[in-house]
């Protein structure tokens, strides 16, 4: 007899533990999280993070879960399940919200697209040795830049705003030349520091290359002024060559975002500027000259840059 009240009490207790577990999993099973999406697509799920830009997710199937996100910009709203109880009010997202201000700043390296052939046989001429005049052109060409832009967004892709470049390179080389007297050489040395700024208004374009929206591509162009300042050296004799024109400024640009507000990025562009008239110095005497066509000074290069983007003002 004993025994059989041992059975029944071991059975009710079976069956109550099953009605815990049953339950258990229904409510657990109701409580999911749900989010709606621009096409009224459904997803049940789990969300773990949301932030500014991104809904972060988990997905659980025969027991497997996976992680997910979806850009806030592709959502209509979602809700969120606490305790078992769905929230009345789902939260929903404005279709016009989106980053109002763009910061972007770079440094690398440029090189100038002007030809150094005359340069190089004129520095010859005076008795420079051939192969030290074309190491001393290869390395002028080549310098290095930083630049800046700050970026205001009428729409998610379309922008306008202000953009500053600032260029330099340097140059020097040892040798004897002749002074063309007829008796005399001379061992001296030659050498160039070259400043380029750049300042000028931009118009901006952008969009992003995947669902997640973690890769972006921007385009910007710019025409605004340039200023070139050269400090020269020769002969013992110091001189300052300085001037300004218009210039353009055409980039591509491929980020990655590491945060919803902050990408890194790789910036390949094209910058163009001439000058046909500089101002020559030498602390004393000033004077401006009118350079020939085949003597125009050529600023314009190739540029090659990494750097920081920050995306602000959500609106």
């Amino acid at each position: 007899m004993t025994r059989q009240i041992k059975l029944l009490k071991d059975t009710k207790c079976r069956i109550l533990l099953f009605i815990v577990l049953f339950i258990s999993h229904s409510v657990t099973g109701n409580s999911q999280d749900k989010i709606i999406t621009i096409t009224s697509d459904t997803i049940d799920c789990k969300i773990t993070r949301v932030s500014r830009n991104t809904i972060y997710f988990d997905l659980i199937t025969s027991g497997i879960t996976t992680e997910g996100s979806l850009p806030v910009s592709k959502v209509l709203n979602y809700t969120i399940s606490a305790g078992g109880v769905t929230t009345d009010k789902p939260k929903s997202f404005s279709s016009n919200s989106f980053e109002r201000i763009r910061l972007s700043i770079n440094g690398g390296a440029g090189y100038m697209l002007a030809g150094s052939e005359k340069a190089e046989e004129a520095m010859t001429d005076q008795g420079f040795d051939t192969g030290k005049a074309k190491s001393y052109y290869r390395n002028l060409k080549t310098g290095w830049l930083a630049n800046a832009d700050l970026t205001f967004m009428f729409t998610p892709d379309i922008g306008t705003g202000f953009k500053y470049k600032f260029f330099y390179t340097s140059g020097n080389v040892d040798g004897i030349i002749d002074v063309q007297d007829g008796v005399h050489v001379i061992y001296t040395n030659y050498g160039e520091r070259i400043f380029v700024n750049y300042y000028g208004p931009m118009a901006y374009y952008q969009r992003y290359l995947n669902a997640a929206e973690t890769y972006r591509i921007t385009t910007t162009f710019s025409f605004g002024l340039s200023t070139y300042r050269n400090e020269a050296k020769y002969l013992n004799e110091y001189l300052l060559l300085t001037g300004r024109n218009l210039g353009t400024d055409y980039s591509v640009n491929l980020e990655y975002y590491i945060t919803d507000n902050i990408s890194l990025g790789a910036e390949l562009s094209a910058f163009y500027s001439v000058l046909r008239k500089v101002k020559i110095t030498d602390g004393t005497n000033t004077q401006t000259v009118d350079l020939d066509k085949e003597n125009y000074e050529n600023l314009s290069r190739l540029e090659l840059s990494l750097g920081i983007r920050f995306y602000l003002w959500n609106k």
